[in-house]
Order: C-alpha cells, then sequence, then structure tokens
C-alpha cells in the first residue's frame, strides 16, 4: 500500500489521472474462495448462485476508484485491500450494465417480452456510494461517521430493510416500510444493485416454485388433520423440509426466509387454534 499512498499523496487536492493506480492482490485466489465461504457462493447482495456460471467477483463495497456525482472524491483507495470492504458479488450486480427492470404492473409474459429487445438504460452499481453522513476523505476520517444507504449484509440486517411481494408469481424485492416511513436503505440498494432485473426476477420464480408446493401440500395436511400424533409428526418433517430453504447457503436465502416466515405465522394461529403447543 505505500505505493498506493504515494500516488494518492501526489494529487491533493484529488486530481485524476488517466493512468490510474491498479490494485490487484485482493482478486487473488485465497482471497476469492474465502469470500466464496462466507457468502456460501451467493451474491452478497441479489443472493443469486454465481460460483457455477464463473460470473463471481470480488466487490468493493466502499468503490476504489472515485464516487459516482463527486468528482474531487478519490474513491476510498486506502481500503482497496481491506478484508471488511470486500464483499462476494455477480457481474449484474456490481457492474453498470445495460438491464430490463421489472415493475409491479408487469405480468410474466411482458418481461419474457423485455428479454427480446435490447435494454436502453445501464443499471447495477459501479461505483455508486451515497451515504447520509460526513463522507471519509482518507484514512484520518472515521467510517463511522458516513451511514452509507447501500446495504452491507455483513453489517446491516437485509430483513430490517427489504420486504418482498408474493401475491404474484413475480416475486418483487421492495423497500420495507413502517409506519408511514420507508426504508431508505431498501429503496436504494433495490435501484443501484437492480434487484429486480428481468433475468433474476425470472429466477426468483423458479426458486420459489417448490417452496410453494411443499407450503401448499403441508396446509391441504393442515385442513385435513384429525388429531393423529403420527400425521402431526410427519407434518412437523415437512415444514422443517421447507425450511432448509432459507439456509445460509441456499440461493435466495433471503426471499426464502420471508416467505416461510409467513407460512409460521399461519401455522402458529394453526396450532394456537387446536390448543397445540409449539416446536
Amino acid at each position: 500500500m505505500n505505493d498506493a499512498k504515494a500516488y494518492y499523496s501526489a494529487r491533493v487536492p484529488w486530481q485524476a489521472d488517466h493512468s490510474a493506480f491498479v490494485f490487484k492482490q485482493y482478486r487473488s485466489a485465497d482471497v476469492k474462495a474465502a469470500l466464496r465461504s462466507l457468502a456460501g457462493g451467493n451474491c452478497a447482495y441479489c443472493e443469486s448462485k454465481i460460483g457455477a456460471v464463473g460470473a463471481r467477483e470480488v466487490e468493493h463495497y466502499r468503490p476504489k476508484g472515485g464516487i459516482r456525482g463527486e468528482a474531487q472524491h478519490p474513491g476510498y483507495w486506502w481500503l482497496a485491500h481491506s478484508w471488511e470492504n470486500l464483499l462476494p458479488t455477480c457481474r449484474d450486480c456490481n457492474k453498470s450494465l445495460r438491464q430490463h427492470i421489472v415493475t409491479p404492473t408487469m405480468s410474466r409474459a411482458d418481461v419474457e417480452a423485455l428479454l427480446s429487445k435490447r435494454p436502453s438504460n445501464s443499471h447495477g452499481k459501479a461505483n455508486q456510494f451515497d451515504v447520509r453522513g460526513t463522507r471519509a476523505l482518507d484514512a484520518n476520517f472515521s467510517l463511522d461517521d458516513e451511514d452509507p444507504l447501500l446495504i452491507d449484509p455483513c453489517i446491516r440486517d437485509p430483513t430490517n430493510e427489504l420486504s418482498w411481494d408474493f401475491s404474484t408469481e413475480l416475486t418483487l424485492i421492495e423497500p420495507k416500510i413502517t409506519g408511514a416511513s420507508v426504508s431508505p436503505f431498501g429503496a436504494y440498494t433495490i435501484r443501484t444493485c437492480a434487484l429486480n432485473r428481468a433475468e433474476i426476477v425470472l429466477d426468483r420464480i423458479a426458486a420459489l416454485r417448490p417452496m410453494r408446493a411443499i407450503r401448499t401440500h403441508i396446509v391441504n395436511r393442515l385442513n385435513r388433520w384429525n388429531g393423529s400424533a403420527d400425521d402431526l409428526s410427519d407434518i412437523l418433517a415437512e415444514v422443517a423440509a421447507l425450511k432448509a430453504f432459507a439456509e445460509p447457503e441456499q440461493p435466495y436465502a433471503g426471499m426464502a426466509a420471508a416467505y416461510i416466515s409467513e407460512f409460521e405465522m399461519e401455522f402458529s394461529r394453526w396450532r394456537i387454534e387446536r390448543g397445540l403447543a409449539a416446536p
């Protein structure tokens, strides 16, 4: 990092250079392996399974090479090799790419029709990084004063900022609403990382399909239950199978956890109505 420090110190106040400083060590194989283990092979933002298609990237949560909209900021270059600033991501979340974004009024047919057309707008994080507090300009500033809008799942629990709409076949992720307040962290992260892009919305349909099937089967068994202890034991086994979809190594584990949470509230009411203790 001494070379990087000399490079940036020579450009204070900040002046961009066509031959920008190149960081390499963060892309080493051992770093990629550790990040893969950290996230169970999933993208830290969209939770898609990225290893099989070779689309894994080492993402700098705080951009190392500049901030969109802030020409006088050099980027968080001093964090380029900091473990706490690295996340495993997919290409579509990490880069600014031409992508279609799905809106709540669209049908599956609408989304599939979109994919036959070339996207006109680019979406994805790239060097976007808005903060609500005081932005750090160098290592002498405290990162605790920044309050970033982009969710770092290692620091800010996404379940407190994001919600899901399971009412239609297209499952869209939405900012959580508490009272009259819409989560600014959820809204910014969804928009910045294009979390409702067309390809991933269609992929989530397939991921949710077996969960919907298991849930329907369980509900049908609950409606037919005649008080048999053995039957209840089998039902609980199916509930456990459903919960397995929310294990950290599963794709879209956050979506699965939200879907299962809705079912668990329904299951809890069923048990209370029959005077059964919680499992």
